[in-house]
Formats: structure tokens, sequence, C-alpha cells
């Protein structure tokens, strides 16, 4: 079991660091922005939201999952029950965690007029460290030798 972070595999390492960063990005107030150039009396106008409303709170979350499953895989495996594809479930939550985050930003409507809307500076950050994440879990789901769940079937092949 590594107890030191130097120890730990480079795959491991980058998707710890992605979704740390991740985390701290969704706190910042420019993961949309909204902004308004008004020819009305020179009025400038711009407001930002973090990556914690809507369903971009879901992506973020499964992020956070992702690199929660991760660590406990690094630091304390022995807690995890056995027979779960533990690199597949963090590879698939930031998949998904990635793809709503990005979903949510380009989505969220309005626009014209002079307003524009979309995603701000800590939004694109955001979508690379939780691409990160994602690039960085697959490598160890990759690394890990972990299978695809079999579907079963209850029919039999046709002849």
């Amino acid at each position: 079991m590594a107890a030191d972070f130097k120890a730990l595999d480079k795959n491991v390492q980058g998707a710890l660091i992605a979704g740390g960063l991740a985390t701290i990005l969704s706190f910042i107030s420019s993961y949309i922005s909204v902004s308004y150039d008004g020819k009305v009396a020179g009025l400038d106008l711009s407001y930002g939201i973090s990556a914690w409303h809507s369903y971009a709170t879901l992506g973020i979350l499964l992020v956070i999952a992702a690199t929660a499953i991760l660590a406990l895989k690094a630091f304390a495996a022995d807690t995890l029950p056995d027979g779960v594809p533990w690199n597949l479930a963090a590879f698939g939550a930031a998949a998904l965690g990635l793809v709503l985050l990005v979903l949510r930003a380009f989505t969220i409507g309005g626009g014209g007029g002079g307003i524009s809307v979309g995603p701000g500076w800590s939004g694109y950050a955001l979508f690379i460290a939780a691409a990160a994440l994602t690039y960085f879990a697959f490598g160890e789901f990759k690394k890990s030798g972990d299978k695809l769940p079999e579907r079963k079937t209850d029919t039999p092949p046709a002849a």
C-alpha cells in the first residue's frame, strides 16, 4: 500500500491532481459568464456563476466521486469491497461528469441583444481539469486489466 504520493503510479498522481484542481475550479464564479454591452448610456454589466447550479452540480459530484475512488484505491484499497471494478467506476464517473459539465455550460441559453452567455475562464479550465481526470482514470482502468461486465441473457444464441 502506497502511503507516499511520489510512490503512486503516474496515472493516479495525475488523476488526483486533476480531480483536486477541478474541485477548486468548481467554486469560482466564472464557470458561466453573462455579460451585457449596452448601447444605452454606456451600460456594461457582467455576472458569473459557479459549477454548483443545475445539472452541473451532478457533474462536479461525479468528478469528486471519481477522485475519491482513485484516492481510496491508492491509499486504503483494503477498505474497498472486492469484486467491484473500481477503476471502471472511476473512469465512468469522470467521463459522465465531464459530459454534464460541458453540456450545462453550452446549453444555458440566452444571448442576443448585446447579451453574451457562455463558459467563462474557470469553465474552460474546469473542462480541461475534468478531461485530464478522465484521461488518467482511463489510463488506470486500462493498466489494471479490469474487464467490462458481461451481459447475461436468458435466451440461447440462435443456431
